[in-house]
């Protein structure tokens, strides 16, 4: 279980100074609009070690989402699982990145979309203002769930909407990456 607190929006200016000050590991969000969409979307999730060090305007995604762009920041919240590190990148971070980019099918995320994450994971998303302590009403975007739920073992994955209900992902479905 990793439970995800995210901060904004930001622009992305906005997004690098308060990374600068607050933040170290950490994964980001960008939602807006590439040429020729109608409305925002969900573009784009990273994840930085030195998450600062990902904000740049000459980013190879970001700079993608040329119109409403606003960026989100987001801080693992839930202690690493136990036993030997196998990568740099924590666990959390990893495995956070891996569901948002598989499950809501981010179109600018390439890695992590083909392949299942090889153990049993649930995110759990919160979302903040931007005085990091005042918690949001209301979801950034309609299309990130409040929970994504992937339990492995043939069984369905699950995208929780809070509020209002839940999709589920079966075997085949969820195996394929179209």
């Amino acid at each position: 279980m990793i439970a995800v607190d995210w901060f904004g929006p930001y622009d992305l200016e906005g997004a690098k100074k308060a990374a600068n000050s607050d933040y170290g590991d950490g994964l980001y969000m960008c939602i807006g609009k590439r040429p020729y969409q109608r409305a925002p979307a969900l573009q784009y999730v990273g994840i930085g070690i030195q998450v600062r060090t990902r904000l740049k305007e000459d980013h190879h995604k970001l700079q993608e989402v040329t119109k409403q762009r606003s960026m989100w920041l987001g801080e693992v919240v839930t202690a690493e699982p136990s036993g030997k590190k196998i990568k740099v990148t924590p666990a959390t971070l990893d495995y956070a990145e891996w569901l948002h980019a598989r499950f809501l099918r981010l179109p600018l995320n390439e890695k992590k979309t083909k392949g299942l994450p090889p153990r049993s994971v649930t995110v759990l998303n919160r979302w903040w203002r931007t005085d990091y302590a005042t918690p949001r009403r209301k979801r950034p975007h309609p299309d990130w769930p409040d929970l994504i739920d992937y339990p492995s073992y043939g069984l369905p994955a699950r995208l929780v909407w809070f509020g209002k209900g839940q999709r589920h992902i079966l075997g085949p479905d969820y195996a394929d990456p179209t």
